[in-house]
């Protein structure tokens, strides 16, 4: 398995294997698994998808997961899907191509165990992650056991709606119309996004605003103005950190608590459609990498390092708690 960061990659991690399998006069078979479809203008003009004829050219139909299981295939290249809850037990060889941490570090190299008449020996390759992080901080916790210092409060989902909806930005109808059209089989996507049109608007004008009085304040040196306009950014900053709390709270809790409370529900659908219309908070200036272009790169032994998880205390894992200010 490789495990790409991007679908991006995915497609051109796909067509470079492809090429230097040819090249090399290689019998292997390669697959590639991530979902939707994929514009990547410098690999071929039309879009790229599971089913693409450049893609997995042999499946024909078949499941990805079946055709792994065969003989035609030894690579599998993923971009997030399969790195969960994949069950391949001949899989023994592992590349890493991508961040990995916590949890998603543990459950993505765990793909390799699985036992097999004849596997006697797993591998990882990582280009990217530093052993420490991977070994003693990703798996420590979970290696001989793992346990919550406390429980998680229930309750906490109730809290943060009442307090997100104190903040005002929006009511009770606004929630309900986004709501009716989600659920509307026969709904256009034009219909959603009127919906939520008074309330992404009203927010990104405060912000705007906020952000004119914050430069203003600055230019005139005015302490006391630049101040409040902070706090106002900050106000839209924090209900939006709130809202991403619960998304996380709700997806979690509702599986193993019974809130029967529609109104939950709606704000955790409302939430999801709202958030990522808020382009606030990412305005930083970033440097553009896009005319990079990756020439060579060599890999060098730098010696074996011990990194044993049986010494040691292992931290406890702790329960969901409210969402700090920020």
């Amino acid at each position: 398995m490789v495990v790409v960061g991007s679908r991006l990659e995915a497609v051109r991690w796909r067509l470079a294997i492809d090429k230097y399998i040819k090249e090399n006069g290689y019998k292997i078979g390669t697959l590639v698994a991530f979902s939707g479809e994929v514009n990547d203008p410098q690999s071929g003009a039309d879009p790229f998808s599971e089913t693409s004829k450049t893609m997995n050219p042999s499946l024909k139909g078949q499941d990805i997961c079946e055709a792994f299981n065969t003989d035609d295939y030894q690579i599998l290249l993923v971009a997030n899907k399969f790195q969960t809850g994949f069950d391949q037990p001949l899989l023994c060889g592992m590349y890493v191509d991508k961040r990995l941490a916590g949890i998603a570090a543990v459950q993505t190299l765990s793909r390799l165990n699985r036992a097999h008449q004849g596997k006697d020996t797993t591998y990882v390759v990582d280009f990217v992650n530093d052993p420490e992080d991977i070994i003693l901080a990703a798996f420590k916790t979970y290696y001989e056991t793992a346990e919550l210092s406390n429980v998680t409060d229930p309750h906490l989902v109730f809290d943060l709606r009442m307090k997100l909806d104190a903040a005002g930005f929006y009511d009770e109808f606004e929630v309900n119309r986004v709501v009716e059209v989600e659920f509307n089989p026969h709904a256009k996507q034009s219909e959603l996004a009127g919906a939520l049109e008074s309330v992404v608007s009203r927010l990104l004008l405060r912000y705007k605003a906020a952000q004119d009085k914050l430069n203003s304040a600055k230019a005139k040196d005015d302490g006391k103005a630049a101040a409040d306009a902070q706090n106002e950014l900050d106000a839209l900053m924090l209900f939006k950190h709130d809202m991403s709390a619960f998304q996380r709270m709700y997806a979690f809790l509702s599986q193993i608590f019974d809130y029967g409370n529609t109104a939950i529900e709606k704000r955790f659908i409302f939430y999801r459609r709202l958030l990522p219309l808020l382009e606030f908070g990412r305005e930083r200036e970033g440097i553009d990498l896009s005319k990079v272009i990756l020439t060579h790169h060599n890999l060098k032994r730098t010696g074996k390092r011990d990194l044993a998880l049986e010494t040691g205390d292992y931290k406890k894992l702790e329960p969901m708690a409210p969402p700090e200010s920020e």
